[in-house]
């Protein structure tokens, strides 16, 4: 089997597909004149940012450079000493290279590359908590989208998803879309939202302020998404920073912190606070290192949670808690949601949620919630948008509110299934829904 036809054989992790040669006939707009857009510092846009630079260095790569950095099943699919030898032959010959559009979340991405030579590609990259590449694909550029013109269009592209699919667009108070919005789903990141609220109503009493300082211990280190699991043991945050980090680029330790802080028996509180439905689905409260440890660790702990009572769990909670996270990102291979372990909620009580944190009127929990408005989503002229999204195995979630002067939005868009590959590929059609919500709105 030639090069070409390994790479594009290994499906099961969407490895490296081959490219046009990039010999080919310079387009009609070179990467010198290309317009560029910025790759965002998330995990996913800094590993694009890594594989740029690799792409246009001056020595070829070598296959040491990629080992390091594919996941093992990646691997197990295409040599790394493969995919040098396709950048070298096939991709590096039409550096240097312009990014010219992005869209992605915490681990997964689209961008798009202009070279000297031959036609712009799509680089579609996925990473795992470590920074590891799940899958990596060279190729054509996704045709143009074509956007939805009325909202029972936009309707019926969302069902057509793959998966259990719950929706839920409120325009100047009429539900314009809604698909199951009452079920309850799996929200990834979006449970954040909550943490948030919670943070609010402890600021609004009195009982925290949002520059008191949060120090980071042993025991108070989570998996990624974020940075502060990185840090120092010692490394003091403030809360906004600690809020800003949870929402902004989804920070799991910093999260915790804030719960720890809090108590869960607050954030149970605000999860209440907010009209969701079913608070129940929500208590004990978790933070992210105790699902890792439910989900992914000893199966005698799982055995353990699934017998206790509410008072039992948690005890339980406060053992993990006391004990350094023995869970490794390797570990994180499958979808536990259908198990029970995640957060949940439907699309109706994230928009609850949306508007209580509206509702606090405090500048900095608005601001916090509109300092990252989605990475590459075109949000139109909106000039105030707050977003959380939220991504695991099998679940991808998107949450926006918007407003102006005359109207607002709510936009909640929910997709899982244990069918991980098929959430991957689906999400850039869930991010490009939401950008014709938001821009059917408008």
């Amino acid at each position: 089997m030639t090069l070409a036809r390994r790479l594009a054989a290994a499906l099961s992790f969407v490895a490296v597909a081959a490219l046009t040669a990039c010999t080919s006939a310079a387009p009609d707009t070179p990467a010198s004149a290309a317009a560029s857009v910025e790759v965002p510092s998330t995990p996913v846009g800094e590993r694009v940012t890594w594989i740029i630079d690799v792409l246009e260095a001056e020595a070829d790569t070598t296959a040491s450079e990629w080992a390091r950095v594919l996941h093992e099943d990646f691997r197990s699919q295409v040599s790394a000493e493969d995919v040098a030898e396709l950048l070298n032959r096939q991709i590096r010959p039409a550096a240097p290279f312009t990014v010219t559009a992005y869209q992605g979340t915490e681990t997964q991405a689209v961008a798009t590359l202009a070279g000297s030579v031959g036609d712009p590609f799509d680089l579609s990259l996925s990473i795992d908590g470590n920074d590891r590449i799940t899958g990596m694909v060279f190729g054509p550029v996704a045709a143009p989208w074509e956007p939805s013109t009325s909202w029972e269009e936009l309707e019926q592209r969302l069902r057509e998803l793959p998966g259990e699919v719950s929706a839920l667009v409120r325009h100047r108070d009429a539900d314009v879309v809604s698909i199951d919005p009452d079920r309850s789903a799996p929200l990834a990141s979006v449970f954040k939202l909550y943490v948030l609220l919670a943070v609010a109503d402890a600021v609004a009493s009195g009982d925290l302020a949002w520059d008191e300082t949060l120090v980071l211990g042993d025991t108070d280190r989570s998996l990624p998404s974020g940075e502060l699991q990185d840090a120092p043991t010692g490394t003091e945050v403030s809360v906004r920073e600690a809020a800003s980090a949870m929402i902004r680029i989804s920070d799991n330790t910093a999260t915790d912190l804030l719960i720890g802080r809090l108590g869960r028996e607050r954030v149970e509180a605000a999860v209440a606070r907010s009209g969701h439905a079913d608070p129940s689905a929500l208590t004990p409260f978790l933070s992210t290192k105790e699902l890792f440890t439910l989900g992914y660790g000893d199966a005698a702990v799982r055995s353990e949670w699934d017998a206790a009572d509410d008072a039992g769990r948690r005890a339980l909670l406060a053992r993990i808690d006391a004990a350094p996270l023995a869970v490794a990102v390797a570990d994180v291979t499958t979808p536990v949601w259908q198990q029970g372990f995640e957060w949940f909620a439907s699309s109706a009580d994230v928009a609850a949620v949306h508007r209580a944190l509206q509702e606090t009127q405090d500048a900095e929990v608005l601001g916090i919630l509109s300092e990252n408005p989605g990475q590459g989503l075109d949000v139109g002229s909106w000039p105030y948008v707050a977003f959380k999204g939220g991504s695991s195995r099998g679940v991808v979630t998107g949450s926006w509110f918007v407003r102006d002067e005359a109207s607002e939005a709510t936009v909640v868009l929910m997709m899982a299934d244990a069918d991980v590959a098929a959430v991957s590929a689906a999400t850039p059609t869930l991010f490009h829904l939401a950008e014709d919500a938001l821009r059917l709105a408008r």
